[in-house]
Order: C-alpha cells, then structure tokens, then sequence
C-alpha cells in the first residue's frame, strides 16, 4: 500500500510541474472540456452537480464528461448506451432488459434481481435500478460521467463512478419543438415538448417520445415500439422555496433480443458468426437447422413498464445556508420471451423502490464550504429465469424440459446512511476537500433452487420436478453490512488557468447471494488514486486534461452466466486497475470544434483461482486496454443567415473479452465505429433538416455475452449484438 501511495504522489508531482511551467502565460477561464457545440470565440462553460454542489467542470477534482442535451440529440441518441461513442474507457452495452455500466473495467453483467450494478446511474438525483437503466432519455438538459468510486456522496453501488442525467426544467417563457425521424427499419421516431409558464411562479412542461423500429435480426427480433412522457412542474411559492417535481412513464413494446452464436470451437479468439457475411441472421435454418432442436427461431414479445416520481425542494434558509430534499418513488414490471442461441427463455422481473435524500449545504464564500445530509432507500424485487432444454441436454432425459434457471420470490435491500463533505481553503490558491459516509444495508430474499419444472411448452409455476414428482427446494438468506467511506483530496491552482488535484476516496458494494443455499459473497470494496491537471489555453479555445489513476479492488463480485448449463458463476476476487484518460477540446476557429480522448486502461484478475480453473492476470471483462473517441464539428455560414452543419464522431476500441474466464467465442477484436450527420439550421434554430448514418463500417461488436453449449450451438459463444449500421433523415422545428 504504501508503494501504491508513492506512485501517485510521484505522479502528482510531476503533473503539478508540468501545469506550472505550461500555463504561466495563459488567462483564467472555465470551459467545457468534453462537447462540441456551436459558438463564438471559446469553448462554452458549462456548469455540473456531479459533487452535488454547482462548479464549472475545470472546477471539478476530476476527469467529468459532460453531453449537453442538444449534443445528445444530434447524434440521434434514444438510450443511456447511445453516448458511448462520446466518452472515453466507458462500456455501455444493452443486455435484456437493462444497460450493463463498466466505467474503468469496473462493472457487472446479468440482470437478475439480486445483482446491482457497481456503477450508479441517477435521473434528476435519483438512483435508477440496472433494469430501468435501458429507460428512453429525451428532453435532456445534459448527462454528466463522473469515473472513480464515489462513497461519500452516492454510497453504496457508486464504485466504478457514476452517471448522471438531468432534465430540462420548465422555464419562464412558452416554447415548444418537435423532431420527426424516419431511417431504415422502418424506423419512425419523434418527439414533442411543450414549456407553459402559468405565471410568474408555476411553470409546466410536457414531453413526449415515441419510437418505432423493425428488429434488428434477421428474424425480427430486436424491434421496438416505445412510448414515454415526463411532466415536470417548478414551483417557487416564495423567494427562498423552490419545488421541482418530475415523472418518467413509459411503456416498451416490441419483439425481445435474441443472443446469438459466435465464434469458433478451434480458435478462441475467432470473430466467426454462422451465417457468413450475416452477423446479425439469428435464424438456424439450412446446414444449421440440426441445432434448431425445440423449434425454429423465432421473435418473442416483451413487455417493460416503468414509472417513476421524483422531487427537489430546496430552502434558502439564508445566504448562506440551503436545505434539499430528493424523495423519489419507482414502480417497474418486465416480461419477456427470447432465445438464447437454440433454447427459448422466459425472463421478467417486478421492482418497487422508494429513496429519500436529505441535505444541508453551507457556502458563505469564506474557507469553508461544506454540505451534509441523510439518505435512505427500499429496494424490493422478485423475478424469474425459465430456460427449455433440448433433447437429452444437461443429460436430463429424452424429451425437451424446463429448468427454473433462478426464482427470486422476495428480494428486499434496504438501508440508510449519514453523509458530508466539505472544501477547506488554506490559501488562494490551495484546498483541501474531505468528507465520509456511514451506511447500513440490510439484504433480504427467498426462493427457488434451480431445477426442472414441469411443463413442456411453458414453465409451471409449481416448482413441481417432472422425474421426481416433489417440489424444487426453497431457500432464504438475510445478511447485514455495516460500511464507512472516506475522501481526501488537495486542489491547487497552480496556473492562472490550471488546476492540479489529487485524490484518495473508496467504494462499497454489499455482498450479495447466488440461488444456491449458504452462498454469499463478500462486500466489494475499491480504493482509488487519482492525479490530475486541467488546463485551458489560447484564450479559451484549447483545453488539455489529463487524469492518472490506479485501484485497489477488493472482492470484486464477478459473475458470468453459463449458457450452456443455465448456471450463474458468481465469486469474488481482487483485482488491480490502472491507467491514463486524456481529454483535449480545440477551437482552432469559430466554426470548426474538435474533441480528442484517448483512454489506456490496465485491468487485470489478482489470484483467482477457483474450481473450473486459474483466471489469475487474466484481463478483466468488458475492459479494452485502449479506447479512443474522436469528433469533429465543422459549420458553413449561408447568406440566408443560416448554416450547414457536418458533424462526425468515431470510436476506437482494443480487443477485450466478455466474460471473466475469457471463454471460447467471447473475444471481441479490436474496432472502429463511426457516426456522422450533415444538417441545414435555419435562422435562429427556427428549424433544421439533416441525414444521419451510424455504424458506416457495419461493424458487429458484441455486447452482454455468454458462454453457449459446445455440444448443442454452432459455436462456443452466446452474444447480443450492437445495432447494424443504420440510416435516416431527421427534421426539428421550434416554436
């Protein structure tokens, strides 16, 4: 430990030398260092609540991304797994019904109930469960990266960062806008928002979103019709009261993801898919069809609902002093069918949570600026896992069966914890920012022992074992976990533009159960180091950031799900995790923008030794070495007083595997994906008119992966599959 502390603290030292001697001549500004948006003379500020409190983002000890809600729209982004594009050493893939969230190789797959993400995704403040992460996000003020564990201020589930979305919030003057898609497969998509002030303290706002698609398999599967509103209403009965309150309803039709083979029994690493030229041909029919064993595959409807009700009250007490409330309510039902490769599923799950957040800021511009609160929250869950076998799979008899793959009856986590943070200014020029959490979570659950079912077309809902005529086993687990986190970080402005940080700061997660009975794991623990310099240069129209870190992960929760045996393989293991994320934003005129960040990333398994085999220095899943993302923005001015927009973004990613035990069929190759968009913008924004093609090399990359049969598939892997390259014309209006 104590080497760890001298290379970081070598590591700030150096940067601290390097910001010193480079920006000696420059000029103080705050900018944004992470989107590309048009405007005049330097790069725009942009202000965040990533610390939770308001800071420009070369104000915050770290390496925070920012989208704006208009960066969001012009890459023609529905999903929170749409940005990665933009955001360097960041996986965000779609699995079922959820987006797994690996920030810095730190994450996890699988969307059962008893599995959270390590990662926090929060809407308007609120923590959103993984399953209702694949929520449609529009009418967005801007979504906010911030790597790293965050303990202190987002508790339990915030090891490997956090993201989050905010809203637009009603204004002050009526506007409306809309936007109309249409594309290939069959795409049809639009949006409606409509701001109503009522007077001059009640505002309202109404938007609306829907979205149709044909699937993206050859079978259909993978399609979606979607329909969602927000209504949000601000509220200031007084000078020092404001109340925010916001809902998100949506409904999520469709036909369900098939996952797919991949790969090839003599070579690992093979990018091979059955149908060649294909990827996304899900079918098994022709030389293939021997493997459709329980029928041809087919496309197999879905059903995900959410609601959601959110608030903010704030209270300037005075001046100086301000007190918040976040109550939050979040009611969540999915049902689906799929196949998985050869075998059909039947997955779902039901949640209800309730979460309360309670604090109290003090800034009088003085040394100290502190805030503290009180947060607390009911997670409750149950779901279901039913897969049907083939003929003489998993040696269990002549005829197809179900197997009750994981049952969940009642899940119920819950918890509470006491928080604060403060920033100490020692001089002019140099901070100090500390803080600490103290939480207890309390985890609950009941239910079924995986194991046959009766039943040959659906799964019974009696748990009732064909062969032996007696009902699955049951089991119960209850486990309790007591936690503090801490922070400690030192600022220094050591230019009249730079600023030098360095920081120490953990993560928890508690431990949690696999449907097997006595199985726990251990809490997941993480300790970070970071050192980093923000600088800007050219009187605000280059702005360089660099950021080192290093990790310390302890019983980190690992889990690959079998497809071949149904099985999940959930343990606990250390892992280090060390790297560099660069960040560079050039103006190097007024019409032209460009955006560079380039990501090393170094995450490798300690001793993991278990008993199907040694995963020791192996790379850890979903966790590319390098990742790269560029973007341009290049405007023409007309003479009509409007302009021509081409914007590009592409991302590069190194090889990675897609599950701990780098199994056959889930290496995916090193790739380039690349979007672009050329539109007309009226006068004023008054209206706009472009074309759009994502994915232009047509690559398939893998996303949520599994390992498949090697006796019963085509190939060794199981895997969902990223969109195919897609097209369309998009028309916006305001009014």
């Amino acid at each position: 430990m104590k080497l760890h502390r001298t290379l970081v603290g070598l590591v700030g030292v150096v940067l601290m030398i390097v910001g010193v001697f480079s920006t000696s001549n420059a000029e103080e500004i705050n900018v944004d260092t992470s989107e590309l948006e048009k405007t005049e003379n330097v790069l725009e500020l942009v202000i965040v609540t990533a610390q939770k409190v308001s800071q420009s983002i070369q104000e915050v000890s770290a390496a925070v991304s920012v989208m704006s809600g208009d960066t969001f729209a012009s890459i023609g982004a529905t999903e929170l797994a749409d940005i990665q594009v933009l955001v360097p050493s960041i996986r965000l893939q779609k699995e079922s019904a959820s987006t797994e969230i690996y920030i810095r190789g730190v994450g996890s797959t699988l969307d059962l109930p008893m599995i959270e993400s390590p990662n926090a995704y929060n809407i308007n403040g609120i923590y959103i469960p993984r399953e209702v992460s694949s929520a449609s996000v529009f009418d967005i003020n801007r979504i906010e990266v911030l790597p790293g564990p965050q303990g202190t201020l987002y508790g339990r589930g915030a090891l490997g960062g956090t993201i989050n979305l905010i809203t637009n919030r009603p204004g002050d003057e009526f506007a409306s806008s809309v936007m109309l898609e249409v594309g290939n497969y069959s795409l049809i998509r639009g949006t409606a928002t409509l701001n109503m002030p009522v007077n001059d303290k009640l505002a309202m706002r109404v938007a609306v979103s829907g979205h149709y698609r044909d699937g993206y398999l050859k079978s259909g599967a993978n399609s979606a019709e979607d329909i969602a509103g927000m209504f949000s209403l601000d509220w200031q009965p007084s000078d020092d009261v404001s109340v925010f309150f916001w809902t998100h309803i949506e409904d999520k039709g469709g036909y369900a993801d098939n996952l797919l083979s991949k790969g090839s029994f003599s070579d690992p690493k093979s990018q091979a898919f059955p149908h060649p030229g294909d990827p996304w041909n899900d079918l098994l029919d022709g030389d293939l069809e021997g493997y459709a064993t329980l029928g041809p595959i087919d496309k197999r409807p879905k059903d995900w609902q959410t609601k959601i009700f959110g608030g903010e009250i704030n209270w300037d007490i005075n001046d100086n002093l301000r007190l918040t409330y976040i109550p939050s309510y979040l009611d969540f039902e999915w049902d689906q069918g799929y196949w998985i490769t050869h075998k059909p599923g039947d997955f779902g799950e039901e949640i209800k949570q309730t979460t309360h957040e309670l604090r109290l800021s003090h800034d009088a511009g003085d040394k100290l600026k502190w805030l503290v609160g009180l947060y607390a929250y009911r997670f409750e869950s149950k779901g279901k896992f039913f897969i049907k076998f083939g003929p003489n799979e998993l040696g269990a008899g002549p005829t197809p069966f179900w197997l009750n793959a994981n049952n969940i009856q009642n899940h119920v986590l819950k918890g509470a914890s006491i928080f604060g943070q403060a920033t100490y200014s020692f001089t002019d020029k140099w901070r100090l920012v500390f803080g600490g959490r103290l939480s207890v979570d309390d985890r609950k659950a009941n239910g079924f022992v995986p194991g046959l079912v009766e039943g040959t077309t659906t799964p019974s809902k009696e748990h009732i074992n064909p062969f032996t005529g007696m009902p699955n086993w049951s089991w119960a687990s209850n486990e309790k976990w007591n936690n503090f986190d801490w922070k400690l970080s030192i600022e220094s402005d050591v230019g009249r533009n730079s600023l030098f940080y360095t920081t120490v700061q953990t993560g928890f997660q508690p431990g949690t159960f696999d449907s097997v009975p006595g199985l726990i794991t251990k809490p997941s623990e993480l300790l970070a180091f970071s050192a980093g310099i923000k600088n800007t240069f050219l009187d605000g129209r280059l702005i360089v950031n660099d950021e080192l870190f290093y990790y310390d992960y302890t019983n980190l929760l690992t889990q690959a799900w079998d497809a071949a045996t149904a099985s999940n393989r959930l343990t606990n293991t250390d892992a280090t995790i060390y790297g560099n994320q660069f960040d560079l934003s050039y103006l190097p005129w007024n019409n032209t923008q460009l955006r560079l960040s380039l990501a090393y990333l170094h995450g490798r398994y300690d001793d993991f030794v278990t008993a199907v085999g040694d995963f020791t220095d192996l790379q850890m899943q979903n966790a590319p070495d390098w990742t790269a993302s560029l973007g341009l923005v290049q405007d023409w001015e007309l003479q009509s007083g409007g302009y021509l927009r081409f914007q590009i973004n592409s991302r590069f990613e190194s090889s990675y595997w897609g599950d701990f035990s780098h199994s056959p069929g889930l290496y995916q190759d090193s790739y380039t994906r690349t979007n672009v968009l050329l539109a007309y913008h009226a006068v004023n924004e008054a209206w706009s008119l472009g074309v759009w093609v994502d994915n232009i090399e047509n690559q398939a990359v893998q996303s949520a992966a599994a390992p498949g049969s090697p006796y019963f598939d085509p190939a060794p892997g199981a895997v969902f599959l990223e969109p195919p390259r897609t097209y369309g014309v998009r028309f916006t209006a305001n009014f």
